[in-house]
This record gives structure tokens, sequence and C-alpha cells, in this order.
């Protein structure tokens, strides 16, 4: 949001010298008669268009991400939405590091996150810890989407399905796997057995051959 006003009030001083050669100021009987200068417009566009560009760039991210969200949710309109420092003041669930919604088909990644999946996308070669942890996160709320509401069911869906959710999102399958699997290894399994939280979210049960096993053909555990 703060981007963008940057660059309206850049547009707002481009409109400014155009509007001061046609309309007489306040106490003025004419308008200003010397040319606008170009350079002056030329520095205002640029730096108008480079603050635009960062919220045009999660704009497009974010119609990207829902449209692959709604392929992971097996066909049901999902629509995410990249939380910004400024929106997560008004999150009611700011602590959690995204939300959905399966009624409005929303979806929320709070701050860093989508940057950091965004980067991971970018070098799925060498993905940085958030990154993983960020695709996870997008896989998981689009399971909420699916349809499933249990925290440890959607996790478990999720961690089966992150390989498919990154090369959906144009991860190579071998960096793809990879990912997928560092995350259940390194992270999921680590939360297994624990208390509070992870009680909550991971389950012994989400394993090759157990009970929430759904037998995906390309899922993550094919790689093991």
């Amino acid at each position: 949001m703060l981007w963008l006003l940057v660059s309206l009030f850049f547009c707002w001083l481009i409109w400014r010298e155009f509007r001061l050669r046609r309309v007489a100021r306040r106490g003025y009987d004419r308008p200003i008669d010397t040319p606008v200068s170009k350079p002056y417009i030329a520095a205002l566009l640029v730096l108008a268009l480079l603050f635009a560009w960062t919220p045009f760039k999660y704009w497009r991210f974010e119609r990207f991400l829902s449209a692959k969200a709604s392929l992971l949710a097996d066909g049901k309109r999902a629509v995410v939405h990249c939380n910004t420092v400024f929106d997560t003041f008004f999150d009611r669930e700011t602590l959690a590091a995204g939300h959905a919604n399966p009624l409005t088909g929303q979806i929320v990644l709070q701050h860093p996150y989508c940057g950091e999946l965004m980067d991971f996308i970018d070098s799925p070669a060498r993905p940085q810890p958030k990154g993983i942890v960020s695709l996870n996160i997008f896989t998981h709320e689009s399971m909420h989407i699916r349809g499933e509401l249990n925290e440890a069911l959607t996790e478990c869906q999720s961690v089966q399905r992150n390989a498919r959710a990154a090369v959906l999102l144009g991860v190579p399958e071998v960096f793809a796997r990879k990912a997928a699997t560092e995350y259940y290894q390194r992270y999921y399994l680590r939360r297994v057995g624990g208390e509070g939280f992870n009680a909550v979210y991971a389950s012994d049960q989400c394993a090759p051959g157990k009970a929430m096993d759904e037998r995906l053909a390309d899922s993550t555990w094919r790689a093991h």
C-alpha cells in the first residue's frame, strides 16, 4: 500500500506540472507560461513506475497463486492475498503464517511468506529454509480450500502434495521433490510426538503406509 501511495504521489506531481500550465494558480491571472521540463517529468515518471512495480508484481503473483491453489484444491475457487506489513495490523489471525476460509475461497499468506515463495520459485536449486516453509504454507492453505478443516489431516495432505504444488508453480520436478522431501524430513518429522502446536499439526500416522497415506501417484513419498 505504501509503495502505491508513493507512486501516486509522483503521478500527482506530473499532473500538477501540466495543470499549472492550463489553469491559473490562486492569486494569479494566468497559468505558468514556461514549458514543462521534460527531464523533470521523465524523472517523476521513472520514480512513479519504480514504486508501482512492487505492488503490480505482487498483484500478478497473487493471481498466479490463486490459479494454482484452485488446481490443488480440486477445482474449488481459491483467491490468494499476500499480506503486507500494513495488512498484518488489521488481520485477526496475525500470529498465523497463513489462513484460509473454505466458504469464500480466500487464502491469506502473511508477510514475508509470499516474497519467500517468489524467491523459491525463482531459485529452486538453492532454496532458503523460509522458501521451503512458504511452499508448504501455500499447499496447506490450499488443502483447507479443498475442504479439510482438521489441521493434522490438512498438514499431512500438504506434505504429500508439496512436490505437486512446486511443479504447478513452475519448479522443475527434481527441485520440487527435493524441497518437498526436505520439508517432510527437516520440519514435519521433528514435530511428531511433540506437544501444543506440534501435537495439533503433526502425527506419526502421516508416513508411507500409515493411516494418513493417500497413496498419491505423485506423492512426496515417492522420493523415499
